[in-house]
């Protein structure tokens, strides 16, 4: 009979412990969005009536180009009654000329200007608000002039939730468009993980986050958040979208969309530098959310790293005890078998949930990637993190980047 030291039993125990924890966070958060995207495939919303007006911000900074590529789609969507405010922050391209041209072909089309000397408030915020202001509906759609909506039917899928009295916010998927250079594909990875940790956190839990390129939000709901819109945080450059989401989220209150139709796809050019940036702003806003998602997230991390490095020590201890030259090694060869194999499942269901999660939003299967970056990504984390509390005093109103 084996005797085992106390050791040795303890980093069998962490193993277990770890491992089980990992599979419910995959089963519970991580497979959130596909069994919600499931859900709404099988039973879609019924919206019967008259539908709602929309009142869609584009935000634009010196992004004519976009504008002109992205305007025409989001001009001709499948909507009876909405409008596109685009809010242009101090540009010094010719987006203004693109935006006349387009006037002059669009009833629905209208567009301000943000002043650069405006330093009270970040100008995205203000710009924000000023097109909330403005808006003629009671349903504000956020977009950036960068992204292209995946289908004509994208303000009626995110829409489509508000047929529920008791939704105010709804959050819609984003994904990075396409590109075949190894960084940029390591992007798209990890905006899509962010995405599937996001959405499986709110649908579990409790909504903490969301993004400005594809956000709805009642105006009444807006005005009447506790902290009046943007008020806790104006004095911060970032934080229009996930603070603003943190803010307002109650329980019942926040809607998750998960259909292909209601995909944005972030054309941000060049792709690494506008990751990099979003990645230190919310490394910076990430102090400001509720302790529940963040505490789900740190359990996620660090049950991570003791299963993978626990399971290779006992890996390691078995195969000693299987090369050494004495004594029977069928306890060894069992313990190696049991480790290896829960060390494969977990890996398998890490792919099948990234390929699995792609594919209801049809988009490409990144099957390799979840194993290449598995132990990377907390520290990709970690690291912007830091970096935020080190740059923590350029985020403020009238400061001017990040580096």
């Amino acid at each position: 009979m084996y005797h085992y030291s106390f050791w040795l039993v303890a980093v069998g125990a962490i193993f277990a412990t770890a491992w089980l924890i990992q599979l419910i966070l995959n089963l519970v958060v991580w497979q959130g969005l596909r069994r919600h995207a499931c859900r709404q495939a099988k039973a879609p919303i019924a919206v019967g009536g008259e539908k709602p007006g929309v009142s869609v911000l584009v935000y634009s900074h010196n992004q004519a180009e976009a504008l002109a590529r992205n305007l025409p789609l989001l001009l001709s969507q499948n909507y009876p009654k909405y409008e596109v405010i685009v809010l242009d922050d101090c540009s010094s391209d010719n987006t203004q000329d693109v935006l006349t041209m387009m006037d002059m072909r669009s009833d629905i089309l209208m567009h301000t200007k943000i002043d650069e000397k405006t330093r009270a408030m970040s100008h995205r915020k203000l710009a924000v608000l000023l097109g909330t202001k403005s808006s003629h509906y009671d349903i504000i759609l956020m977009t950036h002039a960068e992204c292209m909506p995946a289908s004509q039917d994208w303000i009626s899928g995110v829409v489509s939730h508000f047929a529920n009295p008791g939704i105010e916010v709804v959050l819609g998927p984003i994904v990075y468009e396409r590109h075949t250079s190894f960084l940029s594909r390591f992007c798209q990875f990890d905006l899509f993980q962010r995405l599937l940790l996001m959405f499986g956190i709110t649908l579990s839990m409790k909504a903490y986050a969301g993004w400005g390129q594809n956000l709805a939000f009642r105006k009444r709901t807006f005005y009447a958040n506790r902290s009046q819109g943007f008020q806790r945080h104006l004095k911060m450059q970032p934080g229009e979208d996930d603070l603003f989401v943190a803010d307002v989220a109650r329980n019942g209150n926040v809607a998750v969309d998960c259909t292909s139709d209601t995909v944005m796809n972030d054309q941000s050019r060049p792709l690494f530098i506008n990751w990099s940036i979003d990645r230190l702003n919310r490394g910076f806003t990430s102090r400001l959310y509720p302790w529940g998602p963040v505490v789900v997230k740190f359990i996620e991390y660090i049950t991570r790293y003791l299963t993978v490095i626990s399971g290779i020590i006992l890996i390691v201890y078995a195969l000693m005890r299987i090369f050494s030259s004495t004594g029977t090694h069928q306890h060894a060869w069992i313990a190696f078998g049991v480790v290896l194999a829960m060390l494969l499942i977990r890996l398998a269901l890490i792919v099948y949930t990234y390929v699995a999660s792609a594919k209801v939003l049809k988009q490409r299967p990144m099957a390799g990637w979840p194993i290449l970056c598995d132990l990377y990504m907390p520290f990709v984390d970690l690291w912007y993190r830091c970096k935020a509390i080190i740059y923590r005093k350029r985020f403020g109103v009238g400061k001017v980047g990040l580096y």
